[in-house]
């Protein structure tokens, strides 16, 4: 029976109600940080912990961008340890999940072992829920090979054919972004390609303006955990 003032609806199709329910999610996570909705409270400390112990040293330096800083983010000493690069990909395959890529890489060096961990985290999320996807890693170089097949790009086999086509959808990552000069190296790259570019992630932003420069370009931009002025790391708080 319908009562006066009410109306009948016809039955959500399952493509709606799966639209329905990500929409949903999406509302229940929005108030969390990018690392709070991958991972739990006792991981996102743990991952700190590696990362500070292991990757920030302080002292004097000089950056790629030639700035000078009081600290360094060897990010490569976390990501290439057991625990590092598990805890690293996991939370990045999430993110990189939920914005639907289908690719997930950037420039070498600093995507390099990023993009593996990322990928190796997809494999095991595949196999435990076959609904999981799976993300294929790729590598900009800085410069074209000069030997073999003198490209630029380093790529995972694809079972579609080539990984970087027009229309894939590509997560770009960085293990640290601080004037964003490298990753949008890779973008332009990429861009130049035809790819998508659904999200581009970093473990650290070191929030000195490169973060910015990536939005600029209309493109969303996370991070894992954020550092300041001397060196410490806290986890990215939501729409960071």
């Amino acid at each position: 029976m319908i009562l006066d003032g009410a109306h009948s609806h016809p039955p959500l199709s399952s493509a709606s109600t799966t639209d329905a329910l990500q929409t949903a999610s999406r509302a229940t996570t929005s108030h969390l940080s990018p690392i709070e909705q991958t991972m739990s409270t006792a991981e996102i400390q743990e991952l700190r912990d590696l990362l500070q112990t292991r990757s920030i040293r302080k002292g004097d330096f000089t950056l790629a961008s030639g700035a000078k800083s009081n600290y360094y983010c060897d990010t490569k000493a976390t990501v290439q340890s057991p625990e590092g690069a598990r805890l690293i990909g996991r939370a990045l395959y999430e993110l990189a999940r939920d914005a639907g890529a289908e690719a997930v890489g950037g420039l070498a060096m600093g995507s390099v072992f990023l993009s593996t961990a990322v990928s190796y985290a997809s494999a095991d999320a595949h196999r435990q829920d076959p609904d999981h996807p799976l993300l294929y890693g790729f590598t900009v170089r800085k410069q074209a090979k000069d030997h073999g097949t003198a490209r630029q790009i380093d790529e995972s086999w694809f079972p579609g054919g080539t990984l970087l086509a027009p229309g894939r959808k590509v997560v770009v990552v960085d293990d640290v972004v601080t004037s964003a000069g490298s990753i949008l190296q890779a973008i332009d790259v990429i861009e130049e390609i035809g790819c998508e570019i659904v999200m581009v992630a970093a473990v650290v932003d070191r929030q000195a303006g490169g973060a910015d420069r990536i939005r600029e370009r209309g493109l969303r931009f996370e991070s894992l955990y954020l550092c300041d002025t001397a060196g410490d790391l806290s986890p990215s708080p939501p729409g960071s």
